[in-house]
């Protein structure tokens, strides 16, 4: 039987200190149908030459510069990548990481021999870059029995290489928001489980996931209010009905709990205006 093709799908912006080592780690798949659909968001630093060397080796990597028309950031590069793929499996991926050898080869061993998955999640290993300055420590659970609650507190945690999926899941759950600028990849897979709410788990790393920059501790309290506003939009976002028409899908008292949760959080912010918005959002659900 042929195997089936696996779109590896990866947005980059000067990335040119990684590209080498990533790209090689793609290239030395024991998996062998793949092809490797990368979108540059306009990089200023060698990116680009680099991935076009990448490419005269490989045909099975493909690059083009996100289109003028589309709006820039990694959001948007990945949809238009998705746009471009013919796999029948997706791998998300960063061009700062690194793939394990067997990395897609398990996992598509494991969706090839249960069908009832739409996906599957591995675990990464974890490499602490020398500029990282917070703790070492890095919470990556992937499974659970009560999903969707664990899931909107954090207490499960999809990293963007961990799960490969089928095709059919974004065509029914969609892409990225454009409107998120941090905790895309969260929003998005929250619409995932809440269509897909079991999962394969493969409870070891096929993959290295790179942390680098400084702790939330160590930042300016200017930063760490930008990763407040980043938290309360993805929230905001996955609990609107414009933003997410899988809503129905969340049990309502999740959906109060998780309400009055971030209605506290805005309060201690002093975000009056997000406090209003989520004790809307409450009263809302008093009704369902």
């Amino acid at each position: 039987m042929a195997e089936k093709l696996v779109s590896i799908l990866i947005p980059n912006f000067n990335k040119e200190a990684y590209i080498p080592h990533t790209f090689q780690s793609i290239c030395e798949q024991t998996y062998s149908n793949w092809e490797c659909i990368v979108v540059d968001d306009h990089s200023t630093d060698a990116s680009l030459d680099l991935l076009h060397d990448f490419a005269e080796k490989d045909p099975r990597i493909k690059v083009v510069r996100r289109p003028e028309h589309l709006p820039k950031g990694g959001n948007s590069c990945r949809n238009h990548a998705f746009s471009l793929a013919s796999g029948e499996f997706i791998q998300w991926f960063d061009s700062d990481d690194l793939m394990l050898p067997h990395c897609l080869q398990e996992k598509v061993d494991f969706l090839e021999s249960h069908p009832e998955f739409a996906f599957v999640a591995s675990k990464a290993e974890i490499k602490y870059e020398k500029d990282y300055k917070g703790k070492r420590t890095f919470h990556q659970n992937i499974q659970s029995e009560q999903a969707i609650e664990d899931y909107l507190r954090f207490r499960i945690l999809f990293i963007t290489g961990g799960p490969l999926f089928r095709r059919e899941v974004f065509e029914k759950t969609g892409l990225f928001s454009l409107g998120l600028k941090k905790h895309q990849e969260w929003e998005l897979f929250f619409r995932v489980i809440l269509n897909y709410p079991t999962w394969g788990i493969i409870n070891e790393p096929t993959y290295v996931y790179l942390i680098h920059g400084n702790s939330i501790s160590g930042q300016s309290a200017n930063k760490r209010e930008k990763l407040v506003n980043a938290e309360v939009a993805a929230i905001q976002t996955a609990l609107n009905p414009t933003t997410n028409p899988f809503i129905s899908k969340i049990p309502p008292s999740v959906y109060r709990k998780t309400s009055l949760r971030y209605l506290k959080f805005s309060l201690i912010h002093k975000r009056m205006q997000d406090a209003g918005w989520f004790f809307t959002q409450y009263l809302r659900q008093l009704n369902r």
